[in-house]
Order: C-alpha cells, then structure tokens, then sequence
C-alpha cells in the first residue's frame, strides 16, 4: 500500500522586537527573501502572548544601549514554560556592554554586534529552525520533539513532563506523525503504522475517527491544535501551524 509524504511544512515565524519601523521593513524584507514570515512587536505587553500562542521559531531584538525592556523581555520569554524553549537573539551595540551582560543573565541564546553580516544570522536562524523541526530517537526507542516525549515501552506519552494518557492505537499514530513533522501522511499510510495486521480491511475512516480522538487529547492537554487535516491528502503534527 503506497504511502503519500507530502512535505507541507509552513515557512517559519521570526518575531521582531523594534520600535523603529525602518528597521523592521528592511530587516523584514531579508528575512522574507530567505523564506520566513516575520510580525513586528514593540514591548513586552505584545511580545509574551503572541509568542505563547503563536511559537515562532524565533525572537529578534532590536536592542538599544539605553533600553532595559530588552532584557526584562528576554527574561520573561526564558522564565515561562511555555515560550522558554523559542531561541532569542539580540542585535546589540558594540558599546552597549551593561546590556550585554544583562541579556547574558536574561537567558538570550545568542548575541550579533553591529554592524553585523545578515548572513551570520540567517545562519543562525535556518539551525534553529532545522533543530526545532527535527525529532530525535533514543537508544532505548523513545521519541522526544520539543517538549515532547514518547515512551516506546508503555506507550506512554509526556509533554513538559506531564503524562498525557491515550489507547495504544492513537500513541502509534502520534508517533508515527511525530517523527517527521510537517510531513502529510496518507491515511492509507497511518494505517500501516497503527494497527498494520488489519492494513488490507481497515476501514480509512477508522483514521479519521482515531485521529479526532488524538487531536482532541492533545489540544486539552496543549490548550491548541498540533494535528493539521491537508484535504485529500491526509494528517501531519505541526505544532508550529
């Protein structure tokens, strides 16, 4: 039975924190070219709840030597478990060395001086978004991805080390979607993942109903979608959609 692997992964977010506009346009507009979406957000009050409900794949700062909001940001985004794990990076004045020290300490992931080779950062930015959509196997067979964790011997499931209970069919089916995220997997193909003995008279729309109990699990459990429905295509995990 073929599989269908459509790679239908959603071009990045990079939120840029700035309160200068220029900035942003051209800053926005490389990144653009690169292939990222970007959204502009000028403090704090903006910056934590879109970055919790929309976990970009990246916070820019545009930090200015006398602006101490840049730090506190950063040490709010770090300090909350839900957007601690979004890699933060600040654009910073060679002479701003308080700042740095203060961001160092806020938990920022990486610093660039100006004037700075916009290359170095994309760079930066395209590894972490490759390390963020990759799942790794251990050697004893569990899945983790981000905050999750997939314990192959009893099928057991954990997201920021909270136990998330679900039947074995369904744990199959998130790990089968977990290891490549962003990639559409027919049904016929999460079939043969799940419960393989039954793959020639199994009824597709048997996925479609142990999908939705997956999906609603998961997004009581998160408190947001992971599951995307590709029409005529199939499912992927993308939690970053």
């Amino acid at each position: 039975m073929g599989a269908l692997q459509v790679d239908q992964r959603m071009s990045p977010t990079i939120l840029i924190y700035s309160q200068d506009p220029d900035f942003f346009l051209i800053f926005g507009h490389i990144l653009a070219v690169a292939g990222f979406e970007t959204r502009l957000v000028h403090n704090e009050q903006e910056t934590l709840p879109i970055a919790a409900e929309q976990r970009p794949a990246a916070v820019v700062m545009d930090c200015q030597p006398d602006d101490a909001s840049t730090a506190l940001t950063c040490q709010r985004l770090k300090s909350d478990p839900t957007t601690r794990n979004i890699p933060v990076a600040a654009l910073i004045a060679p002479s701003a060395g308080l700042l740095h020290v203060d961001l160092i300490k806020a938990g920022v992931d990486e610093t660039f001086s100006r004037p700075f080779a916009p290359e170095k950062l994309l760079s930066w930015l395209n590894a972490k978004v490759s390390a963020r959509d990759a799942s790794i196997e251990t050697t004893a067979g569990d899945l983790v991805f981000g905050d999750f964790r997939l314990e192959r011997r009893g099928y057991r499931v954990f997201f920021q080390d909270v136990w998330i209970a679900m039947p074995p069919i369904e744990f199959k089916l998130l790990r089968h979607l977990m290891a490549r995220p962003g990639i559409v997997f027919s049904r016929e193909d999460l079939i043969e993942a799940a419960w393989p003995e039954h793959a020639t008279d199994a009824d597709l729309r048997s996925v479609d109903v142990h999908i939705a109990k997956l999906r609603k699990t998961l997004k009581k459990a998160l408190g947001r979608d992971v599951i995307r429905t590709v029409r005529s295509a199939g499912y992927s995990f993308a939690p970053h959609w």
